[in-house]
């Protein structure tokens, strides 16, 4: 019984993230899951740390950051800046942080939690890929060619022995491009 549960949980698996990529049926759950999963695949592989999902930067970040740039239909790196230096986010992935690991963060003198942000944008053509595996597997290759973007996807995150995190946001445009955001943070911890 156990081995069948596993084989039909592998089987449904591959038929999810290689199901076929139109505009109509994009699923913008999927792509983020899987590109979750094989960032982490991919750090795995390389003898790096791996990272865990943030719903604080999901909705901080990686949501707003791909949705402003697929509304405009262009390409770039939405300036967080200023709401970064706030430190709302920080103290709200701080929050994340304490809650999940029961951690101590650094903090300035300022009462703000030290972490570090980084992000990873990708653009492509919807009608140039058959699946959502094939999409995720150009954008990291893409990005591990890129000197800046290899840097960021290669970066230790781990603190003191705990892990840091990620999330990411992808959504189809009218231009009938997919924009994927992926965002990480180095969360600097206490001893």
């Amino acid at each position: 019984m156990r081995k069948m549960l596993v084989t039909l949980f592998v089987m449904s698996s591959l038929l999810v993230f290689s199901q076929s990529l139109d505009s109509k049926n994009f699923n913008s759950s999927t792509l983020n899951s899987l590109l979750l999963k094989e960032i982490n695949s991919f750090r795995k592989e390389r003898g790096l740390d791996t990272l865990i999902f943030s719903k604080t930067m999901y909705d901080s970040l990686s949501y707003p950051n791909c949705k402003e740039v697929a509304n405009k239909c262009d390409f770039y790196h939405p300036d967080v800046t200023t709401k970064w230096k706030r430190g709302t986010i920080k103290k709200m992935i701080a929050k994340e942080s304490n809650k999940l690991l029961n951690d101590t963060i650094v903090t300035y003198d300022n009462g703000i939690p030290w972490i570090t942000y980084y992000e990873n944008a990708f653009r492509a053509t919807l009608s140039n890929y058959t699946s959502y595996s094939e999409l995720v597997a150009v954008a990291i290759d893409s990005w591990e060619k890129s000197p800046e973007h290899q840097k960021t996807q290669n970066t230790v995150f781990e603190s003191k022995g705990l892990p840091s995190f990620f999330s990411c946001h992808s959504e189809y445009a009218k231009n009938g491009y997919v924009y994927i955001y992926i965002n990480f943070t180095l969360v600097h911890r206490e001893r």
